[in-house]
Parts: C-alpha cells; sequence; structure tokens
C-alpha cells in the first residue's frame, strides 16, 4: 500500500489524517511521523506529537488542558451543536474536564473501578464470554465482532450500571453515534445523530435513575452516584446523567477494539499465537502487547493553557496538540525491537490507555475483560483462522477497530 508523504514544519504539504490509507493502516505514518521531526502539522494545522518521552509529558503535564472548548476548532462547530442535548451532555464529561471539576467526578467514579470490585467480576465476565461463545457456530464460518467482541464488554457495563440486559441493541446503538464525539472529522449527519442519542439516552437513563432512587440501593456504582447527587449536592442533575453516558460508552468501545485488535493481530502472528497456547500464563503480559502493538485509540488531544514548547515549536494557547499514542508506543528509544509482536515484553511502557489523571479510569476492567475473552475463545476454539486476508476496518480516525472479523474454527463445550 502506498502512503503519502508526512512533512514536519515547514512549507511542504502537511499530512491528511482523512486519507483512506491512514484508517487502513495507520502505523508508517505514525513511524514516518516519529522519526522525522519531534512535531509536525496536519491540513487542519492540528499539531501531531509521536515520540514516546514527549507523548508521555503532555498526557502528564498541568499546562495542558482536556478541555475542548479552549480549541477554535471546538468554536467553529459550535454553531452546528450550540445549546444541543449532546453539547450540554459532553461538556459535563470527566473525560473533557480539568481539575478541580475532573478531581471532584473522577473521585465519585472511582467506586466502580477499584481492585476488589474489578476482581469480584471476574466469574461474572467468564460466564458472559462462555455464552456468547455457546452462541457462534460450532464449525464454519462466524463474524467475532458481532458475535462477541461487540456484545461482551456492553453487558458488562450493563450490568455495572443496573441497565436491563434487554436493552442491549438501543443503548449500544445511542452509545456508537455518541462515540463520534472523539473523532475529530465528522460530518452534519454524524453530529446530528449523536445530538438525537444524546436526547434518547438522557431520557432513558434519567428513567432509570427514578426507578434505581426508588429502590433505594447504594451498593453499586449507580446508587453511589445517585447518593453523591441527593445527599450532598456533589453532582448536578446534568454531571450525573452525563457520566453515566460516557461510563456506558467508555466501558464498552475501547474494549471491543482491543479484543478484535488482539485477536487479529494473534492471528498475523501464529509463532505467538501458538505460544499462548501453550503458555496461558502470560496471557496478562499479551493484553499488554495487544494496547502497545495495535491499540484501540490513536491519539488524544490537548489544549495549552499557556504557551507549550516542544523541540523548537512553540504551541499557543487556543490550539489543538494530538499525542498519537501509536507513534510513542513504537519508539525504539523506549521498546527493544518495536515492530516486533512480543506476547512476553517485558517492561512494556505502552501508553494505550494515556497517563496522568486522565487515565482510563476503566483501564483495570477493560484488561480483565480481554484476558478472559482472548482466553475463553483460545481455549474453546483449539484452531482458529482468517477468512478474510484483509479484515475491513472501521472507516474512523481516532477509534481504532474493525467493522468485522471473519473467523472459522471448530467449537469445543466449555469446560
Amino acid at each position: 500500500m502506498t502512503h503519502p508523504p508526512l512533512h514536519a514544519i515547514g512549507n511542504e504539504a502537511p499530512v491528511d489524517m482523512r486519507d483512506p490509507a491512514w484508517r487502513d493502516d495507520p502505523h508508517p505514518l505514525l513511524h514516518e511521523l516519529r522519526e522525522r521531526a519531534q512535531v509536525a502539522r496536519d491540513v487542519l494545522g492540528i499539531w501531531l506529537v509521536g515520540r514516546h518521552g514527549d507523548v508521555n509529558a503532555g498526557l502528564r503535564s498541568a499546562h495542558l488542558s482536556r478541555e475542548p472548548w479552549r480549541s477554535p476548532a471546538y468554536r467553529q462547530l459550535r454553531p452546528f451543536i450550540a445549546d444541543s442535548p449532546m453539547e450540554r451532555m459532553v461538556e459535563q464529561w470527566m473525560l473533557f474536564n480539568d481539575p478541580p471539576k475532573h478531581t471532584r467526578l473522577r473521585r465519585l467514579a472511582n467506586h466502580a473501578f477499584r481492585p476488589p470490585v474489578i476482581d469480584a467480576m471476574r466469574e461474572r465476565i467468564q460466564v458472559v464470554s462462555d455464552e456468547l461463545i455457546d452462541a457462534l457456530p460450532a464449525d464454519g464460518a462466524f463474524d467475532l465482532m458481532a458475535g462477541f467482541a461487540q456484545q461482551l464488554p456492553v453487558r458488562v457495563i450493563c450490568d455495572i450500571l443496573g441497565l436491563p440486559a434487554e436493552d442491549f441493541a438501543t443503548t449500544k446503538a445511542w452509545s456508537d453515534a455518541l462515540a463520534m464525539v472523539v473523532e475529530p472529522v465528522r460530518r452534519r449527519a454524524d453530529l446530528e445523530a449523536a445530538g438525537r442519542a444524546a436526547q434518547e439516552m438522557a431520557d432513558y437513563l434519567r428513567a432509570h435513575v427514578a426507578r434505581h432512587r426508588g429502590q433505594g440501593r447504594r451498593d453499586d456504582l449507580l446508587g453511589a452516584l445517585v447518593a453523591a447527587h441527593d445527599d450532598g449536592n456533589a453532582l448536578s442533575d446534568d454531571e450525573l446523567l452525563g457520566n453515566l453516558v460516557l461510563l456506558f460508552i467508555a466501558g464498552h468501545e475501547t474494549t471491543t477494539n482491543l479484543i478484535g485488535n488482539g485477536m487479529l493481530t494473534l492471528l498475523r502472528h501464529p509463532g505467538e499465537l501458538a505460544r499462548l497456547r501453550a503458555e496461558p500464563g502470560l496471557i496478562e503480559t499479551a493484553v499488554q502487547e495487544m494496547l502497545r502493538y495495535e491499540g484501540s485509540v490513536n491519539f488524544v488531544a490537548r489544549h495549552p493553557a499557556v504557551p507549550y514548547r516542544i523541540g523548537d515549536a512553540t504551541i499557543e494557547p487556543g490550539e489543538t496538540i494530538f499525542f498519537m499514542l501509536g507513534a510513542a508506543n513504537r519508539d525504539p528509544a523506549v521498546f527493544n525491537d518495536p515492530e516486533r509482536f512480543d506476547i512476553g515484553r517485558s517492561p512494556n511502557a505502552q501508553l494505550g490507555f494515556g497517563a496522568g489523571i486522565h487515565y482510563c479510569i476503566g483501564a483495570p476492567l477493560a484488561r480483565l475483560e480481554a484476558q478472559i475473552a482472548l482466553g475463553r475463545l483460545l481455549a474453546r476454539f483449539p484452531s482458529l483462522g482468517l477468512v478474510d486476508a484483509q479484515p475491513r476496518w472501521r472507516r474512523l480516525i481516532n477509534l481504532r477497530g474493525l467493522e468485522a472479523l471473519r473467523l472459522h474454527g471448530e467449537r469445543t463445550r466449555a469446560a
């Protein structure tokens, strides 16, 4: 596949991440970005940073904001979404807020992701994994994404939030529409769909919260958040509903991609697949390596609160920086032989879940789900192969995941 050239600062044409080559295989462009310059710009004027040290430092910097409304690009977008349900919802997300608001919101949500809570979900994740595997064809072809990877994380996050399992299809559709808010290039139709989803999901969750409040439960995440709203006004109505939506989206979107990307990577590296089958205890380091090698998110955005210097460039307040996780995760300055997929790699300073105060709150749950899901799939399918030599990637720029992953194999009974 031929990739357009990526140019550093200067008079040459900058990179265009809207090019289909970026979505099909961004790694050659990410390699060129990282190796050619410390910082570059794309066609929209966004600054791109790809070296591990710079990305790690940027994600931890108190001088960079996560609030998108600091960016001119967001202000240009406002005419399409100003005062809409989607805008009001997104502005409440802890993901898009700085301290002190971020600190307060995150402290409340941390309840659901403490190690004992996550570990207690292990058996439930395994049960759901086996139920989904049992529903796949015993032999022949199947789509891992539709039949497994898209369903497991949603069922788990529904359990966490106390949402009825039968509402899976509706809540998943809302979540898919709202996930577009983290994409840098969006059609107006996408924004309108996201706006409708925001309103419908907010109405749905408002009714669910009312039922939950009537039951007086305080022992789960939703109960803890409702209590924070009712007992001390720590959460407003908009904050409560907005962050329930965020937790739902974050609780499954990247995990779905991690399972799909991870399985594809294993199948493309048969030696490492055989190694994992022979040593299933390597699943923890294997998932870490999947996050490094083919992560679920290509980049995260930040906005300088004060002039921010990287190399010879000074990036002014109001501009946007994309910290390229995929480039940083294959930086030879940090990773030995970074283009090699090694399920036993240790240490592994991958940044797939970010870093600093915005480190993914659901990372422990995502890792556990991927470990169990991939482990059960390999145990239940003694042989697996790709139906399509070139699986289809979703037509997105930031969220990296597969539209479909068609596999063939013969399934065994659950132990």
